[in-house]
C-alpha cells in the first residue's frame, strides 16, 4: 500500500466536513476535528499531519488561535496550513497569512480546486525538504 498524505481537517460544519471527506478520501488519509481544541488534542496524542485545513469561525478555539498555537510549536510549526473560511475580508486574509497560514480559500469553494491547491502545496513542501536534504553548499562555490 502506498503512503498517502495525511490531512487534518478542522471545521465545525458537518456539511463542509462531508464535502471534504467525499472529495479527498480517495487520495488522502483524512482526520477531522470540530474545533481547535479537538485539533490540538489530536496533535498532542502524537499525530503528525502533512497539512492542516482549518476553518476560522469555530467554538472553543477558533482557527486563528489554532494557527498561532501551531506556529508556536517546535513540533508542528512547519506543517502547512490552509484556511477555508466564509469570511472574505482582505485584512483578515492578510492577517492569517502573516500569522502563518500558507493559503486562504473563501467559502463557498470548488472542492476540486481546494484539492489541487493542497496537492501543489504538498508537492512544493516535499520538493523543498528534498532540496534541503540533498543540498551541498560546496557545489555552489564559483571557485570550484
Amino acid at each position: 500500500m502506498e503512503n498517502r498524505y495525511h490531512i487534518l481537517h478542522v471545521d465545525d460544519d458537518v456539511y463542509i466536513r462531508k464535502i471534504i471527506q467525499h472529495t479527498f478520501s480517495a487520495d488522502f488519509e483524512l482526520s477531522s476535528c470540530t474545533n481547535g481544541i479537538e485539533a490540538m488534542a489530536w496533535l498532542e496524542k502524537g499525530n503528525l499531519p502533512d497539512i492542516i485545513l482549518t476553518d476560522l469561525r469555530m467554538p472553543h478555539l477558533d482557527g486563528q488561535e489554532l494557527i498561532s498555537l501551531i506556529r508556536a510549536s517546535s513540533l508542528y510549526r512547519n506543517v502547512p496550513i490552509v484556511v477555508l473560511s466564509s469570511m472574505e475580508d482582505s485584512a483578515l486574509k492578510i492577517s492569517c497569512i502573516e500569522q502563518g497560514a500558507d493559503d486562504f480559500i473563501v467559502k463557498p469553494f470548488n472542492p476540486l480546486e481546494v484539492k489541487a491547491k493542497i496537492k501543489a502545496l504538498l508537492r512544493r513542501t516535499a520538493e523543498r525538504q528534498n532540496f534541503r536534504s540533498d543540498f551541498d553548499s560546496t557545489r555552489l562555490s564559483p571557485l570550484r
